[in-house]
Formats: C-alpha cells, sequence, structure tokens
C-alpha cells in the first residue's frame, strides 16, 4: 500500500511546535548556566571557526543582522565575548569567545543535551538515527542552496 501525501501546512506547523518544544525545554534547563540556544549558537560558531566580523558570524549562522547584533552585545557585556580591533583592518572588528564564554557553554551544552535526551526517549535508538538523518537531509537543502 502506498504511504499518502502528507499535508505540507500541517507539516510545517508539527515542525514548528517541535522547534518549540526543543527550544523551550533546552532553554530551561540551561537557564543555571545563564545561556540560551541563541547565545549557544554564537558561541559555538565563535569558539569553532577562524575568528568572524559580525556578518561573517551572521552568514555563517543564518542570523539577520539586528538580531545579531543585539545577541553578541549581550554576550559580550556579559564579558561572553569581546570584540577586538581586527590586526589587518583596523575599522574591522574581530568577535572573540573568552574563557569565561568557553566555560560557560560548555556548562550549559551538557545541560542541552540531558534535555534533548529526555525530550527524545519517546523515540527508540533507532528512531533517533532515522530522525537525525531525515533532519540533516532536511536542513542540508539550506546549504545547498547558498552554495549555488
Amino acid at each position: 500500500m502506498e504511504a499518502q501525501p502528507v499535508d505540507p501546512a500541517a507539516l510545517g506547523l508539527l515542525m514548528f511546535r517541535a522547534h518549540q518544544l526543543a527550544r523551550s525545554k533546552a532553554n530551561r534547563a540551561a537557564r543555571p548556566a545563564g545561556i540560551e540556544l541563541q547565545h549557544a549558537g554564537v558561541l559555538t560558531a565563535v569558539q569553532a571557526g577562524p575568528v568572524r566580523s559580525q556578518r561573517e558570524l551572521g552568514a555563517a549562522i543564518g542570523i539577520d543582522k539586528s538580531t545579531l547584533v543585539r545577541i553578541v552585545d549581550d554576550l559580550e557585556r556579559r564579558h561572553l565575548l569581546e570584540r577586538r580591533r581586527a590586526p589587518n583592518d583596523r575599522r574591522a572588528y574581530e568577535i572573540v569567545i573568552t574563557e569565561e564564554g568557553e566555560r560557560r557553554l560548555r556548562e550549559a551544552n551538557e545541560l542541552f543535551r540531558g534535555a534533548m535526551l529526555e525530550l527524545l526517549d519517546v523515540l527508540d535508538p533507532g528512531e533517533q538515527h532515522r530522525l537525525h538523518g531525515l533532519l540533516a537531509r532536511f536542513v542540508a537543502q539550506d546549504r545547498e542552496g547558498r552554495d549555488a
């Protein structure tokens, strides 16, 4: 028997609800570290890659300029990131994670991990792997669209 087509609107709403659930659970869990997912995304990107300008950072993680400025300002105020003059261009700034930022990110990542394990507990390990594969394939189209 052939599978019936999925209602795209219903699937979109379900994906949105899944995102809300995961984000809410992760943010509540990481409250002791003082870092939300949006903070962790910026800190992780800065930590993982070569030092980036705000423009490059925003493009790399898909955050618009005004939202990124607000997040970076917040992280800088809390001494988790620093803006430093770029050595090759004194008009530009690099964004650098601080030692405190690295420590708090590690703490938050452990808390995020625990929250996601709780959410994923409704799926057996095979279903978790399938979900991961499907989501990875789904979001990969964004990269392919940018590379084209």
